[in-house]
Formats: C-alpha cells, sequence, structure tokens
C-alpha cells in the first residue's frame, strides 16, 4: 500500500461496502440517473454525469430498489464520479 493509499484509508471514519445500486440524483431541479458504487454510514461515491456539480452543493440521492432516500453535500468530483458526504435520510 503507498503512504497515499494508507492515509486515505486511515482518513475515513466508516468502513465503506461496494455495491452497484441504480439510482437517481437530485441537484436542484437537475435529475441525473447515476450508480451507487460504495457506501458507508458517512456517504458514497456515485458515478454519473459530474457537468453542473460542485463542491459543497446538496443533492439528494434516491435508491428506489432499496427505498432510501440521502440528503447530502458533494465532497469531491473527478471526471464521471463524485463523493457524496450524507446530512441525513428519510
Amino acid at each position: 500500500m503507498t503512504v497515499d493509499a494508507a492515509l486515505l484509508t486511515d482518513a475515513r471514519k466508516f468502513p465503506r461496502r461496494r455495491c452497484s445500486w441504480a439510482a437517481l440524483l437530485k441537484h436542484g431541479s437537475t435529475h441525473r440517473h447515476c450508480i451507487v458504487e460504495d457506501i458507508s454510514a458517512g456517504g458514497c461515491r456515485v458515478a454519473t454525469k459530474t457537468k453542473g456539480l460542485a463542491y459543497d452543493d446538496r443533492v439528494i440521492i434516491e435508491v428506489a430498489s432499496k427505498m432510501l432516500r440521502f440528503h447530502g453535500e458533494v465532497r469531491w468530483i473527478r471526471e464521471g464520479e463524485a463523493g457524496i458526504e450524507f446530512l441525513f435520510m428519510d
């Protein structure tokens, strides 16, 4: 494990679980399909079109197959992926 990977692992507060859940990411009036690729108690990583997303944007992620809805904020963005920190769920 590289030093960077070790630091990233140590920085995580909650263990992550790999998944592949079809979901809907709502950002203001924009709704886009996404895939929740991994999830923890504190957040998730989604694969989606990232155009128009920015750090700290508030989003809602709905996973219909699991009957879940998460409210969160964007914490990082890469081409085709975004990290979301959960604020609450309903």
